[in-house]
Parts: C-alpha cells; sequence; structure tokens
C-alpha cells in the first residue's frame, strides 16, 4: 500500500488529504506514514494495520438497528424482545455501561421514556462533541447525536453578532456558539437542562461567556430584535414558536419535522417519509 510520509510537526498543516477510512496511520519516529485513498504526490510503501471494525447492530443482533450512544451510556429501540445474551452482547461490543430501552419521546421537554435494561442504571453521564464535553441525564434532556454534524455547520457559518439559542436543552449549540463567538444567550423552559449547560460550561472553560435564562419560547424575555441571529431547534412544534423567534431577533434559524417541503433544506432522516429540515428567515417584517 501507499503512504504520505511527512513529519508529525506538520500533521496539523496538510489541507485536501483524504486518509483511508479502513487504515490507521503509521508513526515512525519523527515521521508519519498516512495511508492515503486519494493522493497525487510522492508516496512511499507502507504496511498500515487495519482499523477495527465494530460490527453494526444489525449484524450483531439480526433484527435490530436503531440505537444511538451517548457517552457510556446506549440507547437502543428494538422492535422485537432482547434475551439477556443479546443485551450483554450489545454492552461488550459497543463499550457501554449502561444499556436503556427507548419507548418514544414524549412532554413538554421531548424527553426519552427509557426503561433500564442491562447494565449500570444510571441515566448520567459526560460525553464529548467537537471538541466539547457536556454532561447529561438522557432521562431529563433530549440528546440528539445524529445532529452533531448540523450543529458545527451553524457554528461554524456564524462569525459575529449576539446570538440566541432559543431552546438549548443541555447547551449542545449554545457552549460552542459562546466559545466561538465570546458571549451567546441561551435558554429553554427544561430547567434541569439549562443546569447541565452550566456544568457542561465549568467543564469545559471559565473564559465562555454564557448567559442562561429560564422561559416559555412563547413568551421570550428580551425586547423587540434584542439579537442579530436566533437558532430555533424544536423541530415538533417550531410552527408555535416563529412569531416569537422573530420578535426578539433580525434573522433565524429554524428547524422543522416533515415531509420535504419547498424553501426547506434537508438536513437529517427521521423516518422513510420523514426529515428534519432547516430553513434562514429574514425577521424584519
Amino acid at each position: 500500500m501507499k503512504c504520505l510520509k511527512v513529519p508529525r510537526r506538520k500533521l496539523g498543516e496538510l489541507k485536501g488529504v483524504e486518509v483511508h477510512p479502513g487504515y490507521n496511520i503509521i508513526f515512525d519516529g519523527e515521521y508519519a506514514l498516512i495511508p492515503v485513498s486519494n493522493f497525487q504526490g510522492e508516496l512511499v510503501e507502507c504496511n498500515p494495520l487495519p482499523k477495527e471494525r465494530t460490527p453494526r447492530l444489525n449484524e450483531l443482533i439480526p433484527g435490530l438497528s436503531s440505537f444511538y450512544k451517548v457517552g457510556d451510556i446506549l440507547i437502543i429501540s428494538p422492535k422485537r424482545e432482547i434475551r439477556g445474551e443479546e443485551l450483554d452482547l450489545i454492552l461488550k461490543t459497543y463499550r457501554a455501561k449502561s444499556l436503556f430501552i427507548r419507548k418514544k419521546v414524549k412532554g413538554e421537554f421531548r424527553v426519552n421514556e427509557l426503561i433500564h435494561v442491562a447494565g449500570e442504571n444510571r441515566t448520567t453521564t459526560i460525553f464529548s462533541e467537537s471538541g466539547i464535553k457536556y454532561f447529561v441525564d438522557v432521562s431529563k434532556v433530549y440528546v440528539n447525536p445524529s445532529m452533531a454534524t448540523e450543529r458545527l455547520r451553524i457554528v461554524n457559518e456564524i462569525d459575529r453578532g449576539k446570538v440566541l439559542d432559543v431552546f438549548t436543552g443541555y447547551g449542545a449549540l449554545a457552549i460552542p456558539l459562546s466559545k466561538k463567538l465570546g458571549y451567546a444567550v441561551a435558554g429553554d423552559i427544561n430547567l434541569d437542562g439549562l443546569l447541565m449547560a452550566l456544568k457542561s460550561v465549568h467543564l469545559n472553560s471559565s473564559k465562555i461567556l454564557l448567559d442562561l435564562v429560564q422561559y416559555d419560547g412563547k413568551y421570550l424575555p428580551f425586547r423587540d430584535k434584542a439579537f442579530d441571529l436566533a437558532v430555533g431547534d424544536n423541530p415538533t412544534a417550531i410552527d408555535d414558536f416563529v412569531n416569537e423567534i422573530c420578535r426578539v431577533s433580525l434573522k433565524a434559524v429554524i428547524y422543522k419535522l416533515g415531509k420535504l417541503d419547498a424553501g426547506w433544506e434537508r438536513v437529517n432522516d427521521y423516518s422513510k417519509d420523514l426529515f428534519i429540515m432547516k430553513r434562514f428567515l429574514r425577521c424584519d417584517n
């Protein structure tokens, strides 16, 4: 196999290099040998070790497919009863310490109804996303790892201005935004989520300046046009809040759950016919 040979100290400077997803980088003294899948330039012979691939859930347990992991907690949505030995295998394979079955998202706070089935009966954990550490209790706040890429995209697109994260939950968007911009405002009706966000701020840096406010999103406690941008990530009920979001902000980014519609950008698949969609609004009017 061919590798790109570069000094270790210059790894962070590489651009346009596609590392082969199936192999590990080799470190040899002061150099790194990078197995590449697409690179035009001088390469050297190498013998990288293949990466260990974690099997998909349906490969491990036939008939099961839906799951996500938050820190060391694994949450699955099976359509059949799972045997004890299957539960143990899932925990071991995915290196989780707690395993819960998710029944449905319920209530005003959009939290999962969880049933403990294996491992530690614990719903709190710490996990990392895009270099930020978060403390969460998955029984008290909605956690959606599948939106991590979209959150990072939003953070990268916002360079300046006073920003409000309207439905912050545990601070998944607000904390990296405040870290980048120097200051942000975030709120939620869920006090437990706000306390988690506060704990996560302390986990990361004392320099993060984030104002956290408890409120009902239908009655935001801010003056008209107080913000340059507001982000409203409440896909199941966003129509109830759009007018109030636009009252307090010049522009808005909102998310909606539904069938693909004109004027909306597809962000994430939810089910066979439903999608999470995004739309940018100018709130001048």
